[in-house]
């Protein structure tokens, strides 16, 4: 499969870097072009941060529908709407906090030009124009927030617990985090890695949250990301779910055919598009 999909790249001249499948058997991870061991992920490293909320929730620490602020609170030393008070970690999760705008993309955003260096207060200087809960739009604030709630319930950057009770199970080899100028982990964006450990988060969501015969992360969170739409979303007419990042990064799974497909690249969407839906295609007919 991945030389089919590494002949693919090549004859249609697209800017994909590396590309990773895993299988029962092994994690097969090939290079397209010449480029740095690890790359950002960009928005797949959304998954990450909610595989930390799901594990907090196994242990009983967090729930759905408990409420952002009161959890944060520590971090808030300056006045906001009083509507911020009603979104709850599912709103973030599922990117329904009823904002009408991005607010904050970490990616695409000139942070100087920022009114402050605080994040969380040019967040909350935009509060949500509908009801929680009522609303999508797809914004990094939601999960800088997220990224404050583990920090807060764990007593440590999210980034410093991923690592410890996520990626050291999974056997991942080094990443790098990136930090707000308050030293507080982004959580939406901005983790750096190789895309043959990329991929073993897709094999995790395959396999239940089981991992080399060890549930890292209980069933009932995989049904709760995949029912919430928390950031994996299912391909139309296929069995692969996938989520996507900024400039063509892919992950996709599919239970059915028991396989995890992952790349970093620096492509047009449309593009990578069509990338994706002709890698499902192959895979539902083999």
């Amino acid at each position: 499969m991945i030389h089919t999909i590494q002949e693919y790249i090549r004859q249609n001249k697209l800017n994909v870097y590396q590309i990773a499948v895993q299988t029962e058997e092994v994690i097969h991870c090939a290079c397209c072009q010449p480029c740095n061991d690890c790359g950002n992920i960009f928005s797949v490293t959304k998954v990450f941060l909610n595989t930390a909320v799901g594990m907090l929730m196994d242990e009983g620490k967090l729930k759905l529908d408990d409420r952002i602020l009161p959890i944060i609170q520590p971090f808030v030393d300056f006045p906001y709407d009083p509507i911020w008070n009603d979104v709850t970690v599912r709103h973030a999760l599922s990117h329904r906090m009823g904002v009408d705008s991005g607010v904050i993309d970490i990616d695409r955003d000139d942070i100087r030009t920022y009114e402050t260096d605080n994040h969380l207060k040019y967040i909350l200087d935009y509060p949500p124009k509908f009801r929680p809960g009522s609303y999508r739009k797809y914004t990094d604030g939601a999960h800088y927030l997220l990224s404050l709630v583990v920090e807060q319930l764990v007593q440590m950057p999210a980034d410093t617990f991923i690592r410890q009770k996520l990626l050291k199970p999974l056997d991942f080899q080094h990443t790098a985090w990136t930090r707000c100028p308050r030293n507080h982990t982004i959580g939406a964006t901005g983790a750096y890695m190789r895309t043959d450990d990329m991929v073993k988060i897709g094999w995790l969501y395959l396999n239940q949250g089981a991992y080399n015969g060890r549930q890292i992360v209980t069933e009932d969170w995989i049904a709760a990301a995949e029912q919430g739409r928390f950031d994996f979303y299912p391909i139309k007419n296929s069995s692969f779910w996938q989520k996507g990042g900024m400039n063509g990064q892919m992950l996709l799974y599919s239970r059915k055919k028991r396989i995890a497909v992952a790349w970093e690249a620096c492509e047009a969407y449309a593009k990578i598009q069509q990338l994706t839906d002709d890698v499902v295609r192959l895979a539902e007919e083999s």
